[in-house]
């Protein structure tokens, strides 16, 4: 069976799937869009379809099309998908297309973008053609079923990065407690409540706040919030980025909006307990029920969660260990492998 992917991006955990699974397994790939906003050394001969011309990528998209078997697209409202899709609809021969997609289930407030949008992945998840590639298990996979998409053609194709980047054989964690956050720094990741929650009930003890990232809000946060406890260390790539991982206590993600979070799995990766809000997708799979971190349902109890990893270190090494155990031993690349081999049997069975 031949296999083609289109990835949206080469970013940093995008190319070491690539690395890991695709090329390994000699599943062909190209990239949507050359531009990331994530640094990362790339020198390929992969397609980029954003250097191509109009002509040129339907060439490609239908030659892709026509010698492959099972075509993976990241998400489902790009158009390498939408083309792929319409050729499924007119051509006499079908190909299987798998959606793989980080989204979770979220129905529209507005009725008229809640119909469009019914309307969209009603036809299309309900195609027997189109597989649903799930990140994770709990609402991830309620986004195909609720649109119609039957079991059988869900499979989970777990969220990765490449977890022994952040492996320490052995965790150490600094004298002064260190909170660590990751991320872009804009308004639904809630960086601003994080930072008031920290000064709030913890302007008195020994510990600090590091703020990794940038972003539209990092101007006005570093103006409005930097201090000796609370550090702004603006991006930070390869090396620089992994010592801040594994030289914290504690990680916190203080999102509203959260697909999946990759964060976390880096954290884990390093031996952090994780806090989160409720909002990120991660949580299911990575912290709920497995004892590596807390889940908040605000701003008011993340703080206490913050708190309480202060004050409990035995909790804080029982979840460093759970984290470091369940990256290494469950959430990795080989259950990528494994999800991804069930998938193509079911496919060849089908075919």
């Amino acid at each position: 069976m031949r296999l083609f992917c289109y990835f949206v991006e080469p970013a940093s955990y995008t190319l070491d799937l690539a690395k890991n699974i695709h090329d390994q397994l000699k599943i062909d790939y190209c990239f949507i869009n050359s531009q990331t906003l994530v640094r990362s050394a790339f020198n390929s001969k992969k397609i980029f379809l954003d250097k191509l011309s109009f002509i040129e990528k339907l060439r490609f998209l239908f030659s892709v099309y026509k010698n492959n078997d099972l075509i993976i697209v990241n998400g489902y409202n790009n158009y390498p998908f939408i083309i792929t899709f319409i050729f499924n609809i007119f051509l006499i021969k079908k190909k299987y297309i798998a959606i793989e997609s980080d989204s979770q289930l979220s129905v529209p407030y507005s009725i008229l973008k809640r119909f469009l949008k019914w309307l969209y992945l009603f036809v299309v998840f309900r195609s027997k053609y189109v597989l649903g590639f799930s990140g994770g298990n709990n609402s991830h996979k309620e986004l195909f079923r609720y649109y119609g998409m039957g079991e059988e053609r869900i499979f989970l194709m777990p969220m990765m990065v490449d977890n022994l980047k952040f492996y320490q054989k052995e965790k150490q964690f600094p004298e002064l407690f260190t909170f660590l956050y990751v991320g872009r720094l804009e308004k639904h990741k809630n960086v601003e409540g994080l930072i008031k929650k920290f000064n709030e009930i913890f302007s008195d003890k020994n510990a600090m706040l590091k703020i990794v990232g940038d972003g539209e809000e990092e101007s006005r946060l570093k103006k409005r919030y930097s201090s000796a406890k609370v550090i702004f260390l603006g991006r930070l790539f390869n090396n620089d980025l992994i010592n801040e991982f594994q030289n914290a206590t504690c990680f916190v993600c203080p999102s509203i909006f959260e697909p999946w979070g990759l964060v976390v799995n880096e954290a884990l990766s390093s031996g952090l307990p994780v806090v989160t809000t409720k909002e990120v997708g991660a949580n299911y799979d990575l912290i709920k029920g497995k004892n590596t971190g807390m889940i908040a349902s605000n701003i008011n109890e993340f703080g206490d969660k913050m708190l309480e990893l202060y004050y409990n270190a035995n909790l804080l090494v029982e979840y460093s260990n759970n984290a470091s155990d369940l990256m290494r031993d469950f959430w990795n690349y080989d259950l990528y492998n494994k999800c991804l081999q069930d998938a193509i049997k079911r496919v060849r069975k089908w075919d």
